[in-house]
């Protein structure tokens, strides 16, 4: 999982790849490397906002800093949105942007299924890694409580 500046810097990037090749009149089956990259950037963006407003330390600090930030990067991608939208419906085909939509949605849902899997696995890892140390921990200390009660006899 990227930071959300860089999801996003690749959310400006591929915007403006898109809108300059449409410009330049090329068709939406040659620009899937930047709708990929537009739709991965975007499902990064969306994954880390939930991720991070259901996340522990969000709700025990002050986070409108963090709000604040969302809300106007969030604000820059609808805008990004609707001038993609603009410049299809004037430089592109009809039904081109639906199309675009289309796919920028079936590659958002693939990403963000590939993005909670690793935060699932990412997870599961801390904790079979941190759980056995922790009960080693523990055990440790009571073994040497009960060691050290059994001196004092």
């Amino acid at each position: 999982m990227i930071d959300p500046i860089t999801a996003f810097s690749a959310v400006s990037a591929a915007s403006g790849a898109i809108s300059s090749a449409i410009k330049a009149g090329r068709d939406l089956s040659s620009l899937g490397g930047p709708i990929a990259k537009y739709a991965k950037a975007e499902a990064e963006l969306n994954f880390g906002a939930t991720r991070k407003k259901n996340s522990m330390f969000s709700k025990m600090t002050g986070a409108e800093q963090a709000g604040i930030d969302e809300f106007f990067r969030k604000e820059e991608v609808d805008q990004m949105r609707n001038d993609l939208r603009k410049i299809f419906q004037f430089y592109g085909k009809p039904g081109q942007w639906e199309r675009l939509q289309a796919e920028i949605a079936n590659q958002r849902a693939l990403q963000k299924e590939e993005l909670e899997y690793r935060a699932k696995m990412r997870d599961r890892i801390i904790m079979w890694t941190v759980l056995p140390i922790v009960l080693i921990a523990g055990a440790a200390v009571i073994f040497y409580f009960i060691t050290f009660l059994k001196g004092l006899r």
